[in-house]
């Protein structure tokens, strides 16, 4: 544990550590314990509870237990082994953004459908990445002045300098002496599905569908309180594990 606050100096001198440990040990006895953070102002330490309910039965199909500085993504490996178990096939899977990392996601078909409310976009009082237009077939984004360049997935697109300087609508789109850059995602494809889903009456009612997994994992912290019970993973998943398969 004092390893975490101490570090050497070149001369071989011990001297106090500044700023917090990566992967910081919060417990002595509990190995697994880690501090998470809900924001950048709201923190908590020591595990996260994760849920897997069939919307249709009310049924909790699967859980998992991880410390509480893992991203969520982590676990579905795990989820998904109990789903290959009982045979389950998804078809809808209704998730938090913290998930759209996971391997459900990133390796899924075209059978199953993603239902999560998009990040939002930001650009000041500017024009945000929404008012891009993106042409998946030539490859091309477009920014509200009509100007088109390529652009792929994962990478950062760069409008020409020489472009954005004399453009009418600089004013709402950049500040940048260097001109005006969008971020794609790797998966930026989904997420402009996901914000145009969002925006339709049909997407709205199919985001809060969700709320009963809210529910749930509402009816969990009553019931098992906000304390771990055990020590280590293995003994507060298999807790965690009677809960599932229950409303």
């Amino acid at each position: 544990m004092e390893a975490q606050d101490v570090e050497v100096t070149d001369n071989g001198d011990p001297k106090l550590r500044k700023g917090v440990a990566k992967n910081r040990r919060i417990s002595i006895e509990d190995e697994h314990m880690r501090h998470g953070r809900k924001s950048s102002s709201k923190r908590f330490d020591g595990y996260k509870r994760h849920i897997l309910k069939d919307l249709d039965s009310g049924l909790v199909r699967a859980v998992g237990v991880t410390p509480a500085n893992v991203p969520e993504a982590n676990v579905t490996p795990a989820i998904a082994e109990d789903l290959k178990a009982q045979q389950i096939r998804l078809q809808e899977l209704h998730i938090d953004r913290g998930y759209l990392n996971s391997h459900f996601v990133k390796e899924r078909d075209e059978n199953l459908t993603i239902i999560c409310k998009a990040w939002r976009v930001r650009n000041g009082k500017g024009f945000d990445k929404t008012a891009f237009v993106l042409d998946w077939e030539k490859q091309l984004i477009s920014c509200p002045n009509g100007v088109s360049v390529p652009f792929e997935e994962g990478k950062v697109v760069r409008k020409p300098n020489q472009t954005c300087q004399i453009c009418p609508k600089r004013s709402l789109c950049t500040t940048s002496i260097k001109g005006r850059t969008v971020s794609i995602h790797p998966d930026e494809s989904l997420l402009e599905e996901l914000r145009q889903y969002q925006t339709s009456q049909s997407g709205r009612a199919k985001l809060r569908e969700r709320v009963s997994v809210e529910h749930s994992l509402a009816h969990i912290g009553q019931w098992q309180g906000t304390r771990a019970r055990y020590l280590g993973i293995r003994k507060n998943l298999e807790r965690f594990t009677t809960y599932g398969c229950c409303p």
